[in-house]
């Protein structure tokens, strides 16, 4: 019974977002959307979601070269111009200690692994992937969107690395430049390349809180009753957005 407990309450844990979310998670992303549109525009916060049916390619084959074609994609649909950014395959293979980067928060017990990484350079900057990913396009889009992201927030000078929120406000990001059903649906579930029980945390906002952006995304964008893309989510966070987007809805209505 005790095991069950701690099972669950670890379960639990991957659900909260990582870091603090100053005000709180809803009156944040709600913050967070509204300065995104002052600084990025309205017109690419309008644009059509991006969906999974028909962003990755059916002739993706898990290659490198595939790889590369969909995160050129991403980059695109995101505004970053070309030759900006190359992205590398290697990360498993890179010694940590060789790049600076912020101090990871642990969950004791946790699948805790770097999938992703954005690395400043002179000339150029760097995206470095795992290649346990190459297998699961959607999961890939995803964490392609939040690397580009940072590209945007803190390449673009909008921010600081420093910024004790800068990693949920680069999930959010995704969200915001339409990639918030990759994001969703991959913010929690099996390890890529792991053991069937093998369970993956992979971003900062962790499922709940992605859902409620999303749901928040869709109530923004004059939404009513539920998105028409809904039955690209995975199911828990299909039944999170609906409870949620009900929720924006109906306080939205005259007299609430």
């Amino acid at each position: 019974m005790r095991r069950i407990k701690d099972q669950l309450a670890l379960l639990e844990q991957l659900r909260v977002p990582l870091e603090d979310l100053p005000g709180g998670q809803d009156q944040w992303i709600e913050d967070s959307m509204e300065w995104f549109i002052e600084q990025i525009g309205s017109d690419v916060f309008n644009r059509p979601i991006v969906r999974p049916s028909t962003f990755v390619p059916a002739t993706y084959d898990g290659s490198e070269a595939a790889a590369r074609r969909l995160f050129e994609k991403v980059r695109e649909r995101m505004g970053v111009p070309p030759g900006r950014l190359v992205v590398r395959f290697d990360l498993d293979d890179l010694d940590p200690a060789s790049i600076r980067t912020r101090a990871q928060r642990e969950l004791a017990g946790a699948t805790r692994l770097r999938f992703g990484l954005w690395v400043p350079g002179r000339n150029r900057n760097t995206v470095y992937t795992s290649a346990r990913l190459l297998g699961e396009p959607s999961v890939l889009v995803a964490n392609f969107a939040h690397e580009i992201g940072h590209e945007l927030l803190i390449g673009g000078g909008r921010i600081t690395a420093d910024r004790p929120d800068q990693e949920s406000l680069t999930d959010l990001l995704a969200v915001f430049q339409g990639f918030g059903i990759f994001v969703a649906n991959a913010s929690f579930g099996r390890l890529p390349g792991g053991g069937r029980n093998a369970t993956m945390a992979m971003f900062y906002l962790r499922e709940r809180a992605l859902t409620d952006a999303l749901a928040y995304y869709a109530f923004r964008r004059g939404t009513r009753g539920v998105p028409p893309w809904e039955d690209e989510l995975d199911r828990p966070v299909r039944s999170g957005l609906v409870a949620r987007l009900k929720q924006l809805q109906d306080a939205a209505q005259p007299g609430k």
